[in-house]
This record gives C-alpha cells, structure tokens and sequence, in this order.
C-alpha cells in the first residue's frame, strides 16, 4: 500500500482517539488599537495646525475593571480566523472596515486577566479621522478619543546595557481623564540587544487602564514609529491629495518630535500633483500624493 494513504489512515486513527480535555484551553482576545491624528489648536488661523496622535478607549462596563478606559477588542469565537474577528470588532466600534490593520504582537502573561487565562493578540489600525463614524452617545459616554505620546526623559548607558525612561501619556480630549506611565527599557549592549521593560502608574494620574493594555499601546507605538522609516503606512492617516507640510505634521505626530529636512527625508516616496485641496483657508503651494511606484531600497 502506497505510505500516503497509510499515513492518512493512521492520522485518523489518532484523531478518533484525541481528546481535547487532555489539555487546559486558553481563552484568545483581540485587542485594537485605534489609531489617527487630529490638529491642535493654532492661534494664526492662516497657519497650517499642527497635529498630535489620538487613540480611542473605551469605558469597560462589567468586571473585572469595571468602569476603567481599555483598548475596544473582545473574546475571539471558536470557529472565527483572528483577522476576521478583529475586522469585526473595528467595524462594531468604528463602523468602518476598509482601513489598514495588521497584527501586533501577542500579549500572553499568566496573570494578565482577573478572570481566567487569557491571550490576547494586539492589532493595530490607522485611520483618517473624518472617516470614523462614532455615534455622538458612545463618544460620551463610552468611547471616547484620547491624545497619546511616548517621549523620552531619560537615557543612561551602563557596561552592560542601556537604560531610557519614556512617558507613556494618555489624556482625554477634555483633559480631565489622565493616564501617565513611565515606561522604563534595558536594552543590552550586545549583538542580541535583548529588551527588558517595566511599567509605572505616576501619581498624577486620575486614573489606570485596564489590564494590560499600557503595553500594547507602548508596543504599537513603537512599532508605528519604527515603521514609518521604511514604509508609506503613515500615509493610511491622510487624504489622498495632501501639501508637505500636512504630511510632516502626521509624520512628527507618530514620532513625538520635530524632524529636520523633511521634504528631502521623503525623496521620491511623494510626488507632486496639479490638483487643488478644497475647503482650506490658504492656498498652498505645492500638493501632492503618494508614489505608487516607490520602493525601499535597504
């Protein structure tokens, strides 16, 4: 008998005897961040605003943290694939579902939920912020957008490692709701520059997010910035048709600092159109798009 079917025959044989309590099964969530920009208030109208990132929370109305801000996301169901669940949830809380997303990391420390164990999958989407749909009612009372930065405070360099202090900050439109975390890295020296980080509620918060969703905002921070050096995916946060200064104010958004000879930094990643931008309050001078036919050269 040919060993193909004989290895089919005896594959059977040890699924019919399988069984599946024979191991504890975790639970899997998808967590997403949310993310656009939005402009900051300018005093010169005819100054074109700057822009600062912005993440939707939302407010957790059962336990565990019941009534804390956390990341929209949900229980993955037993016959859905990760991507499908995760595009659900976006549209559930978003009402769209054509916009980039892409996996993150997968967050699976014992304790991280109350409940039982639990392994989440962070996702991150970015959106332009005209595009989202929220009801007036959620955005009130349940969802509701928050500034976010990463900056950096400290940075010391020891024999075997490096060690930098961030603030993770999270603030409400209104600022009245204020989550700050030190994020603090030690990154070894070495070839493998293995990274250990801890986290730390500062006491001028008003209040904690949920589980561990700190981390997985930090992590897709600083996935975001570190992509935007070799990809377009920064352009998912503009219009079509956009002037040089609009897109360098999204690109210093993600970073959390000012970048120098931007125009030169973006080469032949954007070209110029002759199509005009309607609704601004002055006449730009150049406009442009994204390149299609740009590629990375490494």
């Amino acid at each position: 008998m040919d060993k193909h079917f004989i290895d089919i025959d005896k594959e059977k044989e040890f699924l019919k005897s399988y069984d599946e309590n024979d191991y504890k099964r975790p639970s899997v969530t998808n967590d997403i961040i949310i993310l656009t920009t939005d402009e900051k208030e300018e005093d010169n109208l005819r100054k074109v605003p700057k822009r600062g990132m912005q993440v939707i929370l939302i407010k957790r109305d059962d336990h565990p943290y019941i009534d804390k801000w956390a990341l929209p996301g949900g229980f993955v169901g037993i016959e859905e694939s990760l991507e499908v669940s995760a595009r659900k949830k976006l549209k559930e809380k978003t009402g769209i579902d054509n916009v980039y997303t892409e996996q993150l990391y997968t967050f699976g420390d014992v304790y991280r939920d109350k409940r039982t164990r639990v392994i989440s999958v962070g996702n991150i989407a970015l959106v332009e912020k005209s595009s989202i749909r929220l009801k007036e009612g959620d955005l009130q009372e349940k969802s509701r957008w928050f500034w976010i930065n990463k900056t950096l405070i400290s940075s010391e360099k020891y024999e075997e490692y490096i060690e930098n202090k961030h603030l993770l900050s999270i603030k409400s439109i209104d600022e009245r709701i204020i989550m700050n975390y030190e994020v603090t890295e030690k990154i070894g020296r070495d070839i493998f520059r293995n990274k250990e980080t801890a986290y730390r509620l500062l006491d001028n918060s008003t209040e904690e997010l949920a589980f561990d969703h700190y981390k997985i905002l930090d992590y897709g921070i600083d996935r975001l910035r570190n992509k935007v050096e070799y990809t377009p995916i920064a352009f998912n946060l503009l219009p079509r048709v956009f002037t040089v200064k609009e897109l360098q104010n999204v690109y210093e958004a993600i970073m959390g600092r000012e970048i120098l000879n931007f125009r030169r930094k973006m080469g032949e990643m954007i070209i110029e159109t002759d199509e005009k931008i309607e609704g601004k309050p002055f006449r730009p001078a150049k406009v442009f798009k994204f390149n299609e036919n740009w590629e990375h050269n490494f």
